[in-house]
């Protein structure tokens, strides 16, 4: 039992956050779940790991800044505020209407549906933000339900369909940040392993789709510029060929703003703000991950007994397979809990990270299902932020929009056939 006491703190931290959601739930008050922010929830968990950890004050305040000051976490932040500044100024260049109306404008106009989910899985991947993204097309689907043109509910399903594979697999998601320098992985690797996955599950999600289009015929679509849309070809086109991820960044967001001024319109004062801008944009989320790194500080010996003690279990029942399959259930459950995918990496990275190592799983594997089992998940929870968006945007239960998720459910069932029939490498190709 003395394993379990050093996640006390967590166990507090997730009572106060998911009761929280819960109880503004009961009172009708829209995006429950965020009326309390993570980061002053975990502040009474921060206390009671203070209170928990043995030690005089100053052998616990090391502790906690420690975990602060972790290598991993400060790359974690950097990276943050690197994709948010990148996200602000591709958005302020036009890059994200271009992308939007280039992807509608080259699918067939009779497969509205097929092109909402390759709209948004461009899109997500190319912005990094599955929210973003849902904000982006969602009005889109308002739009053309309104005209009878597609079901409000499924149409504005696939977006968040696609939106989550766009969380998933984009270099400057917080979710692939997080899950990547959690488990100390190559993002080229990590990349190459879960597109594999993800392209089954889209080419099952397209059947599905195919299955229930009507034919219909939609709108022409609007002009694009490919110049604005090249940004992200740049950034992607980087991250495949396996330049530094800081590098890769850095490089994209000086192409970005230069493709800006050239296109015109776009002063370098503008492009400097927009920087801070987006800096600004990611601080709750960076600030987050520095006070989880505290707590972890704080958690420090707890958190290895309990991976050594997941790992024993693992041993008796099955090896690497069950390795991978317990943490893809980890990250599955406290994201069920937290409705914040980004959150339960962090949260669970270490331990994750620890039983890799034991079972002799290679870090870009556990980095995958980390990343992917917690979009899954993130994509059907009704009070998630992603369904609680889009569905007030077109004006639906959320209940009506979570069973046409279909690209989250394909993608946990192939995952997971993956996980059971595919022996992992330390080198993927």
């Amino acid at each position: 039992m003395t394993i379990f006491v050093g996640f006390l703190p967590i166990l507090l931290f997730v009572f106060l956050y998911v009761g929280s959601g819960i109880y503004f739930t009961i009172l009708g008050v829209d995006k429950a779940f965020y009326q309390l922010s993570p980061v002053a929830a975990i502040v009474p968990a921060i206390a009671l790991g203070w209170i928990l950890h043995k030690g005089v004050s100053e052998e616990r305040l090391h502790a906690f800044l420690d975990g602060v000051r972790h290598r991993d976490i400060i790359t974690m932040c950097i990276i943050f505020l690197l994709a948010g500044a990148f996200s602000t100024v591709t958005n302020s260049i036009g890059s994200v209407d271009a992308a939007v109306n280039m992807t509608l404008s080259i699918v067939p106009q009779e497969f509205l549906l097929i092109g909402l989910f390759l709209a948004s899985a461009f899109v997500g991947t190319a912005i990094g933000t599955s929210v973003g993204t849902i904000a982006t097309l969602a009005p889109i689907v308002a739009g053309l339900s309104a005209q009878g043109v597609c079901p409000a509910a499924l149409g504005v399903a696939t977006v968040v369909g696609g939106a989550m594979f766009g969380d998933n697999l984009s270099i400057i998601s917080d979710t692939t940040i997080a899950a990547v320098m959690s488990q100390e992985a190559e993002m080229k690797a990590k990349l190459k392993l879960n597109a594999v996955v993800a392209f089954i599950a889209s080419i099952i999600t397209i059947a599905a789709l195919l299955l229930t289009s009507d034919g219909t015929i939609h709108e022409g679509a609007k002009d694009y510029s490919l110049l604005l849309v090249s940004p992200y070809i740049f950034l992607i086109v980087l991250a495949v060929s396996g330049v530094n991820v800081f590098v890769t960044l850095v490089a994209s967001l000086a192409y970005a703003g230069m493709i800006g001024i050239f296109t015109g319109g776009y002063d370098p004062f503008v492009y400097s703000q927009d920087i801070a801008k987006g800096f600004a944009s990611v601080q709750e989320i960076m600030l987050l991950a520095l006070l989880v790194g505290g707590l972890s500080g704080l958690a420090g010996k707890n958190t290895l007994e309990l991976a050594t003690f997941l790992s024993k279990m693992i041993s008796k029942h099955g090896g690497q397979k069950m390795a991978q399959l317990v943490i893809a259930k980890i990250v599955s459950i406290l994201d069920i809990l937290l409705a914040n995918n980004t959150i339960a990496i962090i949260f669970c990275g270490e331990i994750a990270r620890d039983i890799a190592k034991k079972n002799n799983i290679p870090p870009h594997y556990s980095a995958a299902w980390l990343d992917i089992f917690s979009c899954v998940f993130q994509g059907i929870i009704p009070y998630g932020a992603q369904v609680l968006l889009a569905s007030a945007i077109v004006g639906v239960s959320p209940l009506s929009v979570v069973p046409h998720v279909y690209y989250c459910y394909a993608l946990g069932v192939v995952s997971v056939a993956f996980i059971l029939l595919h022996k992992p490498k330390r080198t993927f190709a």
